[in-house]
């Protein structure tokens, strides 16, 4: 059976941390892990410059508490992740990430020098560019957030490895899968071409939701919430399942896992999940609030038809009072439907894919969601 190790955890204190992170890697099998010597790859979730109150990037506490477990075994850490918009260096640093690297001498990494791995059994892509330096390492070490995402209803350990494509090329794979559905079958593609990758190695998904994302997540839409808790496996779709009933969220609506659990890339049905440490009945009084209007099976089924959006879903909006016009969301934009118009980022509906890239990059939740379209509140109401 598939292993995910709970912990109860309400403090960012270091110590108390690396007790809680060693109890989860001690239930998983530390040693199947950490190696001698070994060379790794620590990928946190930096999806922008945002400081560590909001909940929405790798506490830096978190992880430096797993980077003095490593030292115990290896000096050979690389760091980093590609952020959609911006260089590395200004996002660690409004992270708080930045001086734990230089604290304990971690190689930060650039991104740019890409490799091409292959899905021998893609359902739409079977190549993806990746940074060269996540792939060639003996361990990778995710350290996701427990997020919800407008988008794909979670974003926790599977969703963290997208972090893996090189900055804006992000974008560019927006556009090639450019509905909910499709997109969560190009995340599998690419998730079953990193399976492929590891071959003979290891990967570690190490989760904090200490401090986790509610509502509209990944990014200044969603609201902080304290979660207390730390997950860990070395299977994503696993990890991924677990969280959601933590959290309270529908499994039904978890589309990237679903997808996952059936090219078994990973085990997502909670009855052959082995689940040690806490239970989830110690969670009970969690709940997360999830995005709204998030997609039923029937509606992922229904936007796969591009000229439907506009009609059924709800878009963009921008609040001119919050918009500091720094231009984030313009250059993310995966098809150019925003532009600058009048001094505010303006949005040609017509050509808009629902991909919340916009939201999820701006650092002043200046992007809202409209209300629903009538024909889509009545076309989508309750169906699944």
């Amino acid at each position: 059976m598939a292993i995910v190790a709970i912990q109860k955890c309400s403090t960012y204190e270091k110590e108390v941390l690396k007790e809680k992170i060693r109890n989860c890697l001690d239930a998983i099998g530390s040693a199947e892990f950490l190696k001698p010597g070994m060379k790794v790859f620590l990928k946190p979730n930096c999806v922008g410059a945002f400081p560590p109150e909001l909940g929405i990037t790798t506490h830096p506490v978190f992880l430096e508490a797993v980077v003095e477990i490593l030292k115990e075994y290896t000096d050979d850490i690389i760091f980093g992740d590609n952020p959609a918009t911006r260089d590395i260096i200004p996002v660690l640093k409004k992270c708080g990430l930045y001086e734990i690297a230089l604290k304990h001498n971690l190689k930060i990494f650039r991104g740019n020098d890409l490799i091409t791995i292959k899905n021998p059994n893609p359902r739409i892509f079977s190549e993806f560019q990746v940074s060269r330096e996540m792939i060639e390492v003996d361990l990778l070490v995710n350290l996701p957030k427990l997020k919800t995402h407008s988008l794909t209803y979670m974003s926790v350990a599977e969703k963290n490895l997208f972090g893996m494509i090189y900055g804006l090329s992000k974008a560019g794979w927006h556009v090639r899968a450019n509905n909910p559905l499709q997109f969560g079958e190009a995340l599998n593609d690419l998730y079953g071409a990193i399976l492929k990758a590891y071959e003979g190695r290891r990967m570690l998904h190490l989760c904090d939701g200490i401090l986790g994302l509610e509502g509209e997540g990944p990014g200044t839409g969603g609201r902080p919430k304290a979660a207390g808790v730390i997950f860990a496996s070395a299977d994503a779709v696993s990890l991924d399942r677990v969280a959601a009933s933590v959290c309270k969220l529908d499994p039904e609506k978890i589309f990237v896992t679903k997808i996952a659990h059936e090219r078994e890339y990973g085990e997502g049905d909670l009855k052959n999940i082995d689940i040690v440490g806490e239970s989830l009945s110690a969670f009970e009084d969690l709940k997360f609030q999830e995005a709204v209007n998030p997609h039923s099976t029937f509606g992922l089924r229904l936007l796969k038809y591009n000229f439907l959006r506009n009609l059924l879903l709800e878009h963009p909006r921008i609040d001119r009072e919050r918009c500091i016009k720094c231009g984030e969301c313009v250059k993310i934009c995966p098809p150019k439907a925003l532009k600058f118009k009048k001094a505010f980022p303006h949005l040609r509906k017509s050509d808009c894919i629902r991909c919340w890239c916009c939201a999820e990059v701006c650092p002043k939740n200046a992007i809202l969601k409209s209300k629903r379209p009538l024909i889509g509140r009545i076309a989508l109401k309750n169906r699944d």
